[in-house]
C-alpha cells in the first residue's frame, strides 16, 4: 500500500491555515481600473498610489499556493512504492533553477527523494509587480533526521494559473533573513532590476558575485561582497586545486557565471534589499598530454554521466541557488550571502 506522508502535509497545511486565515480578507483597496488610475465620475482623476492598489497576487492566495505545492510534494515524496509517475508529478511542480535540480536529483537517485516537513511560512509577497507574478516564503524546513533549517522559497505563476516552486535556498547556521519592509497591509515592496538605491542592483547582484567567486579578494567585487564560504572561499578553492592537478598532468579550471533563471529582490527596511537568484558554476579538468592521468567523475555525479571517467576532458555544470542581502546606498556594510542550495546538474565525459 502506498504510503501519503499524512503527518508531514497536516504539519504544514495546518500552520499555513493558521498563518493565513487573519490576511484572508487583505489585499482589498481601490481596484486600478487602467494604466493611467482609476477613473472617477467627475473631471478629474488621478493616480491611485501604488500602497492602496489591489495587489494582482493576494496574501491568502499566495498562502493557497503554498499550500497546495508543498503538500503535493509532501505526498508524493513519501508515496511508496515510488513511481515513474510520482516523479514526473514532482518535476511538473517545478520550474526554473528548481526544476534543474530536481531533474538531476531523479536522475542521480533510483530511490525515493528526501522527505521534508515544513513549519509555518512567513509570506513575503509584492504589492505591485508585473506577470509572471512570484511571491517568496520563509519557512522552517526539517528533514527525516530532524534537521531544521530556515528555507527561503520563490514560487512563480507560469501561464497566468499554475503555480510552481522556482527556487530553495538554506539559510546558513546562525543566519536570519532581514526585516522586510512591508505596507500597512502586510505586503512587500518588489524592486526593479536596476534599482539605485541599493549598492548593487537586483540584476549585478549574480554576476559581482560570479566575480568574488572566481577572483576572490583581489577582484573588483571584494569591496562590494563580503567575504565567505560562497564568495572568496571558492577562488581559494580553485587556487588551491590547480597546483595539485598540474602535477598530474591535468588542467583545472572553474569558472561562475550569472544564470538565465529570474532574479527576484524585495525592499528590506532598512532601504536595502533581499535579493534571490542563481549562478552556473563550471568546473573543467582537461588531460594536457595523453596517456595522463585518470579523470574521474566526481562519486556524487556519476549517475548523471555516461562513464565513470574521461580520457580528454570533463566537465560538471552546477546550479546554485542563492540569497543575499544588500545595503542601502547611503547605508554601511557590504552586501552578504546568506543563503544557499545547489548541486551538479549536467556532466558531460569524453
Amino acid at each position: 500500500m502506498r504510503g501519503r506522508g499524512g503527518r508531514g502535509l497536516f504539519v504544514f497545511t495546518l500552520a499555513l491555515m493558521t498563518a493565513t486565515a487573519a490576511c484572508a480578507d487583505q489585499g482589498g483597496g481601490v481596484r486600478e481600473q487602467g494604466a493611467q488610475g482609476a477613473q472617477t465620475a467627475g473631471p478629474a482623476s488621478s493616480p491611485v498610489p501604488a500602497a492602496l492598489r489591489e495587489p494582482p497576487v493576494t496574501l491568502a492566495e499566495a498562502g493557497r499556493a503554498l499550500s497546495s505545492v508543498l503538500g503535493a510534494q509532501a505526498v508524493l515524496e513519501s508515496a511508496t512504492p515510488h513511481l515513474e509517475a510520482d516523479r514526473r508529478n514532482l518535476l511538473e511542480q517545478t520550474r526554473d533553477s528548481q526544476e534543474a535540480l530536481t531533474m538531476a536529483a531523479f536522475n542521480s537517485t533510483p530511490g525515493p527523494l528526501p522527505h521534508y516537513t515544513w513549519g509555518r511560512p512567513e509570506l513575503l509577497v509584492p504589492r505591485v509587480q508585473q506577470a509572471p507574478f512570484w511571491f517568496a516564503a520563509v519557512v522552517d524546513r526539517e528533514d527525516s533526521a530532524g534537521e531544521r533549517r530556515p528555507a527561503v522559497l520563490v514560487l512563480t505563476k507560469y501561464g497566468g494559473r499554475e503555480w510552481y516552486l522556482s527556487s530553495t535556498s538554506l539559510l546558513d547556521p546562525g543566519e536570519r533573513i532581514p526585516e522586510i519592509a512591508k505596507d500597512a497591509g502586510g505586503y512587500a515592496t518588489e524592486l526593479d532590476d536596476d534599482d539605485p538605491t541599493t549598492v548593487i542592483s537586483p540584476r549585478l547582484m549574480a554576476p559581482l558575485h560570479a566575480t568574488s567567486a572566481e577572483e576572490g579578494s583581489a577582484g573588483f567585487a571584494a569591496g562590494l561582497i563580503e567575504k565567505g564560504p560562497h564568495t572568496t572561499d571558492y577562488a581559494e578553492e580553485i587556487a588551491g586545486k590547480r597546483p595539485k592537478y598540474k602535477s598530474d598532468c591535468l588542467g583545472y579550471d572553474s569558472i561562475f557565471g550569472a544564470s538565465n533563471y529570474p532574479v527576484h529582490a524585495l525592499r528590506t527596511a532598512d532601504g536595502g534589499s533581499m535579493v534571490m537568484y542563481s549562478l552556473i558554476r563550471t568546473t573543467t579538468v582537461t588531460a594536457k598530454i595523453e596517456p595522463c592521468a585518470d579523470i574521474r567523475v566526481p562519486p556524487n555525479a556519476e549517475r548523471l554521466a555516461s562513464a565513470t571517467g574521461a580520457r580528454k576532458e570533463l566537465r560538471t555544470v552546477e546550479t546554485q541557488q542563492y540569497v543575499s542581502t544588500v545595503p542601502a546606498k547611503t547605508g554601511k556594510g557590504l552586501a552578504r550571502v546568506i543563503g544557499y542550495l545547489g548541486g551538479v546538474t549536467k556532466v558531460s565525459a569524453n
